[in-house]
């Protein structure tokens, strides 16, 4: 009976040692599972996503070297030499020039390498010539510097030094001039295949004293002429010729006038020499 009621005595303190037990070591447990909890990311992309940036980038790269590709071939036909076809017609028929080309045509059309010939320096001389000569107040300005940007930097300067010495200019401007350029013979010296010699007519209206007066006289003048080597431009009227100074000038009036020699010269004012400079 003694033993029985031990027993029974060991089994009823045995729920209480395993409570006790459990109340222990449950706050270990729970630490256990607060840090099973805790989730650290994957590093790894979708593989979509992978394959969205390489795409993006291949094609960002494919459109770098388009505009690069592209601001290369702008670059290049802004600065080539434009290419240039002239129609030039002759006594012999029309003859087609281009200046970066060969070719042998039969028949009256030929088709060569562009050649400013004698026919640009005829033209380059007569629009010099009525540059200057032509005289329209209005659009006197203008017309100077046209004939200025014709010439060459140093025959320029020394044309308006000289003129301005002489005062021409601001006499034509003080006595209101007016004058119509006729044209009469335009030709390359035979001597020289760089000198133009130009014949014409000009017919002048001025104020003198208030009184308009006309007078008409004739201009013998000799240019010397070189080629541009920026070739065919705006500022050379697409000639390839530049004007390189005046070799020799000559006044001679239909009439007799005030300030008129007795052979016929006249010393109006019309346009100081400038000597020819040097072709480089």
């Amino acid at each position: 009976m003694i033993a029985t009621s031990a027993a029974f005595e060991t089994m009823s303190q045995e729920p209480a040692a395993l409570e006790a037990a459990d109340s222990n070591t449950y706050p270990y447990d729970e630490e256990v599972i607060e840090q099973d909890a805790i989730y650290y990311p994957i590093a790894q992309r979708d593989p979509n996503d992978v394959r969205t940036i390489l795409r993006l980038a291949v094609s960002a790269l494919c459109f770098a070297a388009l505009s690069l590709a592209l601001a290369g071939l702008l670059t290049y036909k802004l600065t080539r030499s434009p290419e240039l076809i002239v129609v030039e017609r002759t006594p012999e028929g029309d003859r087609v020039v281009g200046n970066d080309r060969h070719y042998t045509l039969q028949g009256p059309i030929q088709l060569r390498a562009d050649k400013p010939g004698d026919g640009d320096k005829k033209y380059a001389a007569s629009k010099w010539a009525e540059s200057f000569f032509q005289i329209d107040p209005q659009t006197r300005r203008a017309d100077i510097t046209r004939g200025l940007k014709l010439m060459t930097p140093d025959a320029a300067l020394a044309l308006v030094d000289q003129v301005k010495q002489s005062g021409e200019w601001e006499t034509q401007r003080r006595e209101e001039w007016q004058a119509v350029w006729k044209p009469q013979v335009v030709a390359v010296s035979g001597d020289d295949p760089y000198k133009v010699q130009i014949v014409g007519q000009q017919e002048i209206s001025k104020t003198i004293g208030g009184v308009v007066q006309h007078t008409s006289r004739q201009l013998i003048c000799t240019l010397a002429l070189r080629p541009d080597t920026a070739k065919r431009t705006d500022d050379n009227q697409n000639t390839g010729f530049r004007i390189a100074g005046i070799v020799d000038i000559k006044v001679l009036t239909d009439r007799p006038a005030a300030g008129a020699s007795s052979n016929g010269e006249s010393n109006t004012p019309t346009i100081s020499v400038a000597p020819p400079q040097p072709a480089q």
